[in-house]
């Protein structure tokens, strides 16, 4: 099967890039997320925003997009660590089941704000 992979961020150098790279990529059928990172190079912890298909699918942290399966003709965008939320998604994104059952039980994103100490 072929997947279309576009990488943004330091990851992108992987594919030949240098902020952003595109790559359709030829996986074997039911390949998961994992194996695609392991034949790109990617560790988890290096990356952020998970897309599948425009449907967010992994948050900075959570790792959970790893055993989704894929499918010939899939779109996944893989955003580098200490990348912010992407703009095109600024009015929102559908979010994977995985993404929902991983907020509902270790909490959505928090912030505190903390005084600055001179």
């Amino acid at each position: 099967m072929l997947v279309d992979v576009a990488i943004y961020g330091k990851l992108a150098h992987l594919l030949g890039g240098k902020f952003v790279a595109t790559q359709e990529i030829s996986l074997p059928d039911n390949a998961k997320v994992k194996e695609l990172y392991s034949l790109i190079g990617i560790y988890p912890e290096e990356t952020s925003y998970v897309f599948i298909n425009a449907v967010l699918s992994d948050m900075p942290g959570l790792h959970v997009v790893l055993e989704d399966e894929l499918h010939d003709g899939d779109h996944i965008g893989i955003f580098s660590v200490g990348y912010m939320w992407p703009y095109q998604y600024r009015e929102g994104a559908a979010i994977s089941r995985r993404v929902q059952t991983a907020l509902a039980e270790r909490g959505a994103l928090q912030h505190s704000t903390k005084p600055i100490i001179p």
